[in-house]
């Protein structure tokens, strides 16, 4: 079963614009405010940009910012400017009955993923999506289909993907995941996302074939993919191969051929210019290769 709807969203709700991770371009995060103020009321901290080496601002600021957010009644919704790193840092002060009680979409996507393991805890939806600094320069169609999934995560979606293993039976499960190497991150830590029964996704950049291979492997070991009720598999970039020439889809490949539930590769979401939306909480269906996000039957809160 799904999570509830969220907090609706709707144009002129008010956004808290937050940043718990790097610090950001600012040219581009004042094109992509500017791209929100033009439906929604928009609003974000003055200290937003700082710097503290490479982090926006220290620990305390960052943590300050998202509960702030989560306890502003007048806030609807929480739009993360940008991703990098220092999400993990900020975790232990967020409590899981702050975010269940606000059930606010939190919305953004790469070192973001701490936090939506956070709200997954919680039961709270959230939206893996291009972020403040992203959506200036986003496509049109990028920037419908996230005001689309931001004001109706409970809408019915789908996806024409490719199979990578011969599991042919169908499964259905609360989307969940984010980027692969913040999910080993969390390994050990008590915001280990608990799997059993969801529809992962992963996405990375950066990561050459091998340290791929050592993440999955790590949560493999650890027993995450156990009652995994299946997988979809997004983009991989920047990560080529080194001088054994092993290339990341055969390492993905090599873990999941042979895996008892279904894997679905290709879906267009990750660190590329056309990242679609995932509206996670959400109840998906894999059937052959086609990923399905079903309708919600929750009533929003207001």
């Amino acid at each position: 079963m799904s999570f509830p709807l969220p907090r609706l969203v709707r144009p002129g709700s008010r956004l808290a614009i937050v940043a718990p991770a790097g610090p950001f371009d600012e040219d581009a995060f004042c094109a992509g405010l500017g791209w929100l103020r033009e439906r929604y009321e928009v609003s974000h901290r003055p200290d937003i940009f700082a710097r503290t080496g490479y982090l926006a601002g220290d620990d305390s600021r960052r943590l300050d910012e998202i509960l702030e957010a989560l306890a502003d009644p007048t806030v609807d919704a929480i739009v993360c400017a940008r991703g990098g790193f220092g999400t993990t840092r900020i975790l232990p002060g967020i409590g899981e009955g702050l975010v269940h009680a606000a059930n606010k979409l939190i919305v953004g996507f790469s070192d973001i993923t701490a936090l939506h393991a956070v709200w997954a805890e919680a039961g709270v939806r959230s939206v893996h999506a291009p972020m403040v600094a992203a959506l200036g320069r986003a496509s049109e169609k990028i920037r419908q289909q996230w005001i689309d999934t931001v004001e109706h995560p409970g809408a019915a979606r789908s996806w024409s993907l490719s199979s990578l293993n011969s599991t042919d039976h169908s499964a259905t499960g609360i989307l969940t995941g984010g980027n692969l190497a913040v999910l080993g991150a969390l390994l050990g830590t008590d915001y280990q996302p608990r799997l059993s029964g969801r529809i992962l996704f992963i996405e990375d950049v950066g990561e050459r074939p091998y340290r791929v291979d050592r993440v999955l492997t790590s949560m493999k070991q650890a027993g995450c993919f156990d009652g995994l009720a299946g997988l979809v598999i997004g983009s991989f970039t920047e990560g080529e191969p080194g001088p054994d020439g092993v290339t990341t889809d055969e390492v993905l490949r090599g873990h999941f051929a042979g895996a008892p539930f279904p894997v679905l590769t290709g879906f267009p979401a990750g660190h590329i210019d056309e990242n679609e939306p995932i509206p996670f909480g959400s109840s998906a269906k894999i059937a052959g290769g086609i990923l399905q996000v079903l309708p919600a039957q929750e009533n929003a809160l207001t």
